[in-house]
């Protein structure tokens, strides 16, 4: 009675529990009880309950696991990917590469007629037009940047506690277990707190040498042995030694909370957390790369040829007719842009140079002072669009942002 009224209790556990999340079905073990001598003649004393067992194989546990991991690491990494196939969308008439084209375009113009306001004040609408393109594919990285960065530290915050939840289960079900109870259920939730951390990370579980169970991270190391705990942490990166922490962007890493500087983001291969670490890390840090390189050069190229050129100002001249000037005059040696300090975030801080915000005038278009119809300075700035100047001298402007949406 005592058997069948066992076996009645876990079939009815197991009908309610039948749409339970992570649930194994559960079966009663049974074998014949000790019998019973009665003078020269042993009497059987029935059945007995020797456990409650888990309907459940391993092995295809470890596959579901491996398959989740595999799963959220393509999902992840298609999500990130196609939104920066939003930010180099050059579907659009304004895209990088029509802005780019006429800027160069409205230095030919400016060639043709030097001295017309009208046309100047093109050239420097359009040079603001590229300043604010550059601007957004540069601010746009960082927000997909921080995004992820976000999503990195409300994700430890899930993992860290979910660690912590799988090791007060492994302290639990070792005490049931050594005196002698039920524990499927915790087993269960178990199993079903691994395949959480498995959205976020491979991960491997196996009882130790010594009984305890152990949860392993692929690339990382263990982050559960037994009752133990090793959590995580995002903290920011330590800049290289000697420069300025207000000239590079933090970039945050996924650390041990005991081992901080070792970073642990760059050896995961599944996962949500390795999908969005290789877009971080690779495609988002090598595009913002590519950016500050053509806002750098850009700016540079085109200052050094307009440092040559003259303001359309009157330069007093001597008895002689030569140019008398002082360097406090500003009619020579004008920056177009804004000279950048280092190329690392040209992008995010490309502008205008103040001479040029503030006078049209200060567009240099001829090579000599006191020469209105002079337009070679514009010409050598309109022909900087067809020649080959970034990368390895081996691209034009527009060649070089086409690497990037390729």
């Amino acid at each position: 009675m005592h058997a069948a009224k066992k076996s009645l209790a876990t079939t009815g556990h197991n009908i309610a529990n039948a749409n339970t999340e992570g649930y194994s079905r559960q079966r009663v073990e049974q074998s014949t009880a000790t019998p019973l001598g009665r003078g020269n003649v042993v009497v059987g004393s029935g059945v007995s309950v020797r456990s409650i067992r888990r309907v459940h194989d391993q092995l295809v546990e470890d596959r579901i696991k491996k398959s989740i991991s595999e799963h959220q690491f393509n999902e992840e990494r298609t999500f990130q990917l196609s939104r920066l196939e939003e930010l180099y969308n050059e579907t659009t008439t304004e895209g990088m590469t029509t802005l780019l084209n006429r800027f160069f375009n409205s230095f030919r113009e400016l060639a043709n007629n030097p001295s017309n306001q009208t046309v100047r004040s093109i050239v420097r609408e359009n040079a603001k037009m590229v300043i604010n393109d550059i601007r957004r594919v540069s601010n746009g990285l960082s927000e997909l940047e921080d995004q992820i960065d976000l999503k990195f530290r409300v994700g430890v915050t899930d993992i860290n506690a979910t660690i912590e939840n799988i090791a007060k289960l492994n302290i639990e079900i070792g005490r049931l277990e050594t005196a002698n109870g039920e524990t499927g259920d915790l087993r269960d939730q178990r199993d079903t707190a691994i395949r959480t951390l498995s959205e976020f990370f491979d991960v491997t579980a196996y009882e130790g040498e010594n009984g305890a169970f152990n949860v392993r991270v692929e690339g990382m190391g263990t982050v559960v042995a037994g009752g133990i705990t090793q959590k995580l942490a995002v903290v920011p990166e330590a800049p290289p030694k000697g420069v300025d922490t207000s000239e590079v962007p933090r970039r945050y890493r996924i650390v041990f909370e005991q081992h901080p500087d070792s970073y642990l983001d760059q050896n995961l291969k599944k996962g949500k957390f390795a999908a969005m670490a290789q877009t971080k890390n690779n495609e988002i840090a090598g595009l913002k790369e590519h950016i500050d390189t053509i806002a750098f050069d850009l700016v540079n190229l085109v200052n050094a040829i307009h440092r040559r050129g003259f303001a359309n100002k009157e330069v007093a001249t001597d008895q002689n007719g030569n140019a008398v000037y002082s360097s406090s005059d500003k009619v020579t040696g004008l920056d177009f842009f804004k000279v950048p300090t280092v190329k690392e975030r040209a992008a995010e801080y490309i502008d205008l140079s103040s001479e040029v915000k503030g006078d049209l005038a200060n567009i240099a278009t001829a090579l000599a002072p006191n020469s209105p119809g002079d337009n070679r300075v514009a010409l050598a700035i309109e022909k900087l669009q067809h020649e080959k100047v970034l990368g390895n001298k081996d691209a034009t402007v527009e060649q070089f942002f086409h690497k990037a949406i390729s």
